[in-house]
């Protein structure tokens, strides 16, 4: 849980696209989705904050939940936004169609439920992976900030 008041967010209505009614963005590290509408704010809400990078890049990872029925447009259109390379996600697929496109998905399967991994190692090993990936230029770097998320 943290401790984030929704009321400072000033998001009317971001219930709706919150996984748990506890786990909230930073709004001061929030990420921002580009409205058509600057009336619209709930169209700009996503639940995931931008996490510096261990090289002080402030925007070298995002840190959100994962897609939802109603929100997984959001979570594209963030991909596509931020031109994230890399979508790592930490919890188990399940996965009805097979989708296309030009980034790489990886798929942490060690990282036990509700619990933390035993051993560093193989969170190491797919982070080294997921630098190799990316390509020149590191964290943050050209194409945008790896995507990071739990829970389908």
């Amino acid at each position: 849980m943290n401790f984030i008041d929704p009321k400072e967010l000033d998001v009317p209505n971001h219930g709706t696209k919150n996984r748990y009614k506890t786990i909230l963005p930073n709004p001061h590290s929030r990420v921002i989705l580009k409205s058509k509408s600057c009336n619209d704010l709930l169209s700009s809400y996503i639940n995931a904050n931008y996490i510096r990078g261990y090289l002080g890049n402030h925007k070298a990872f995002i840190a959100t939940q994962g897609p939802m029925v109603n929100t997984v447009n959001d979570f594209w259109q963030m991909a596509w936004q931020e031109e994230a390379p890399v979508i790592v996600m930490i919890t188990k697929l399940k996965e009805k169609n097979e989708v296309t496109t030009n980034l790489q998905h990886y798929w942490y399967t060690s990282w036990p439920d509700h619990k933390t991994p035993d051993s560093a190692l193989p969170l190491l090993q797919l982070m080294a992976d997921v630098e190799t990936a990316r390509g020149p230029g590191g964290p943050g770097g050209p194409g945008g900030p790896v995507i990071v998320h739990c829970r389908y």
